[in-house]
């Protein structure tokens, strides 16, 4: 790892006098009287497993971080063009990973502005965090430390302080993690779709699947990326396919492309075989989707949805008409967009809820992730099996679960008029993890109902008998407190053949798209460069509207 860290000046003190041969010197120097080599365990409560985990160690005297093995204060952080060049693991036990920052305005460089004031976990109150290996030592100055912890959030985070004393040589402190909820024990497996990191080598892929231990992640997707400018590529990968599938235990390596990337959004596609990319025809999307999906079990979705980021507000409204794009990435950066999903929901299209971290822009690998069913059978093939039947909810902290009828989300229920659907909702959480506010169903007509947890129970469940007079999608939220969130993917029940659109919100929202692809034809029409290309396509877009509109009149 490499410009992360800065020493402090007597480190280069330290080295000089070495070179000069004063060896005692040195010696005198490498563990000055008033500190002590403290050594952290952290075990797995029920495997007694020595654990990986994200930490952050911190002076309560003077709040500084430091950071294994010498308790080099931490004055910058990793940066995107760390992640760029590609961090090499190193098999030993004071390794650290890159130190990532979590909280504070960011630049872009060190974690997206997006964020604002926003913690990248919301448990998280920490200025940074960086991998450890679960079994390190630090040599610590006398005073008061403060060790936080976290292991992905199906664990309980630490947050303990503990004393350096005057005669103190040796500390060893043993830490256990606690689950408070097991999803692989109920078949659900977490994943992080949008990772960028180079796996061109073997030590880069060791550091990404030790890091995915850290973080208690099971399926790590990078994506190589592309430029409209160009045809080269970032974050080269090693390739594509099953052949380069990768995995130790639980946790799964597999690669994905960002591509197209340009003024129209980016787009992402996973569990491919084949890097898919035309730079004579970069803007015209529609082209792309088709060969990713000629490609089998590829899956396809545009990134940034979350904030309506990366121009996504100009290539969405059309794009989507295609039919190609199978998820938006609902939760990122701390933040989720259900007023533009509920939106297209409402046209009729079915669309997946996923999440994606984005880092390096992201602070850390699965501060959001993506849970998929896949019962008693993991491997990163039943993962994205899961994926594309829509089998999935999104969190960067509780759980929530969804059944109707005893189908899971991304189901599609065929059903009469007048007929009553069981509806299950269960929200989890806990108080390090975020207190349950509220819990939530909605469907085409809006918020269906709402339970409050005033009481601040950590399970919420809500069983409703819901009649269906229509076809509509229907899904379920939890909110905590300290702005945690979980979403479902809807449930889709098509009442007498009918399709899950909304009549009566649908014209508004149909005249919404219009008027974005408005903007962009009118921009196209006057620039220098005429695209006819794009021009036929967003009059195909227009037309796709002006016919659901028309449909929906006759409904």
């Amino acid at each position: 790892m490499t410009n992360i860290i800065k020493l402090r000046a007597v480190n280069n003190l330290m080295m000089f006098v070495a070179l000069l041969g004063l060896h005692t010197y040195l010696h005198s120097q490498t563990k000055p009287v008033n500190t002590a080599l403290v050594h952290i365990r952290v075990v797995e409560s029920e495997s007694n497993a020595i654990t990986p985990v994200m930490a952050c160690i911190r002076s309560l005297t003077d709040n500084k971080v430091r950071i294994p093995p010498n308790a080099a204060i931490v004055d910058t952080v990793s940066s995107t063009k760390d992640f760029y060049e590609g961090i090499e693991y190193r098999d030993h036990k004071n390794w650290i990973g890159p130190v990532r920052k979590m909280n504070g305005i960011g630049n872009n460089e060190d974690r997206s502005f997006v964020y604002g004031e926003l913690a990248s976990i919301p448990h998280w109150e920490e200025p940074v965090a960086y991998q450890t290996s679960g079994d390190f030592t630090i040599t610590l100055p006398v005073g008061t430390w403060q060790i936080s912890m976290e292991h992905g959030n199906e664990y309980i985070p630490i947050k303990e302080e503990f004393q350096v004393k005057e005669g103190d040589k040796e500390i060893t402190r043993t830490f256990q993690l606690e689950r408070w909820i097991d999803m692989p024990q109920l078949g659900w497996y977490s994943g992080d779709i949008h990772v960028h990191h180079p796996t061109n080598r073997p030590a880069f892929r060791k550091f990404l699947l030790e890091y995915g231990k850290a973080v208690d992640i099971h399926l790590v997707n990078t994506l190589e990326m592309g430029h409209h400018i160009d045809a080269t590529t970032a974050f080269k990968q090693e390739g594509f396919g099953d052949e380069f599938d990768l995995n130790e235990g639980d946790v799964w390596l597999v690669s994905g492309q960002e591509g197209p990337r340009s003024t129209y959004g980016h787009v992402i596609g996973l569990n491919i075989n084949q890097f898919i990319s035309d730079h004579t025809n970069y803007n015209y999307y529609d082209l792309v989707f088709k060969q990713l999906h000629d490609q089998p079990g590829a899956i396809v979705g545009y990134a940034h949805f979350s904030w309506n980021g990366c121009d996504l507000p100009r290539g969405f409204p059309w794009y989507v008409t295609t039919g190609e794009i199978d998820f938006v990435e609902l939760l990122q950066f701390s933040k989720i967009n259900t007023l533009d999903y509920y939106d297209y929901l409402n046209l009729g299209f079915r669309i997946t809820a996923a999440a994606g971290s984005d880092i390096p822009w992201g602070s850390t690998l699965g501060e959001v992730r993506t849970f998929v069913y896949t019962g008693d059978n993991f491997n990163s093939t039943s993962w994205f099996e899961g994926f594309k039947n829509g089998h999935t909810f999104v969190s960067n902290g509780p759980i929530i679960f969804l059944e109707a009828d005893g189908e899971l989300p991304g189901s599609e229920l065929i059903r009469s008029r007048g007929t009553v659907s069981n509806i299950r909702v269960e929200a989890r959480s806990h108080e390090k993890i975020g207190n349950i506010e509220s819990v939530r169903i909605y469907n085409s007509d809006g918020l269906l109902t709402e339970r409050l947890n005033p009481e601040k129970d950590h399970a919420i469940t809500i069983g409703l008998e819901h009649h269906l007079d229509r076809s509509q999608w229907l899904a379920a939220v939890v909110y905590c407190d300290n702005g945690a969130v979980a979403h479902t993917t809807p449930v889709y029940y098509i009442v007498d053949g009918k399709p899950t659109w909304n009549a009566q919100k649908a014209p508004e929202i149909i005249k919404k798209q219009l008027q974005l692809i408005n903007i962009i034809e009118e921009e196209v029409k006057e620039g220098k460069t005429k695209d006819p290309g794009i021009i036929k396509r967003l009059k195909l877009a227009k037309r796709f509207y002006d016919h659901m509109g028309k449909e929906i009149k006759m409904d």
